[in-house]
């Protein structure tokens, strides 16, 4: 193997001179389009978050402002979970249908 020698003076070296400054400039050029093209900051994925959990919500109370029941659903429960069931129901006010829909709903995640 011959060792390496040092490249000519001339004309060669002065274009790898250009090409270096070149590719410098490249790389400026490079770095400023990264500079525009920031993530997102905290401040806007908070937003983002916030407005998902807005759109959540408004679809789940949309659920039940649709009126009538578009169907009828029986289920057999025990007498001890019935019990608990209307006391729930009392202690918020609300009928026992209504507590078992929010509670499907909730546990659907619809």
């Amino acid at each position: 193997m011959r060792p390496k020698a040092a490249p000519p003076a001339g004309r060669r070296s002065g274009q790898t001179q250009k090409q270096r400054t070149r590719s410098t400039e490249a790389k400026v050029v490079r770095d400023l389009s990264e500079e525009t093209e920031r993530p997102l900051d905290a401040e806007d994925i908070a937003l983002a978050s916030l407005d998902a959990q807005v759109r959540a919500k408004e679809a789940r109370s949309d659920l039940g402002a649709t009126g009538g029941p578009d169907g009828v659903v029986a289920i057999h429960l025990s007498g001890a979970v019935i019990a608990r069931l209307e006391a729930e129901a009392r202690r918020r006010g609300i009928a026992e249908s209504e507590l078992i829909k929010r509670a499907l709903v909730q546990y659907l995640r619809i």
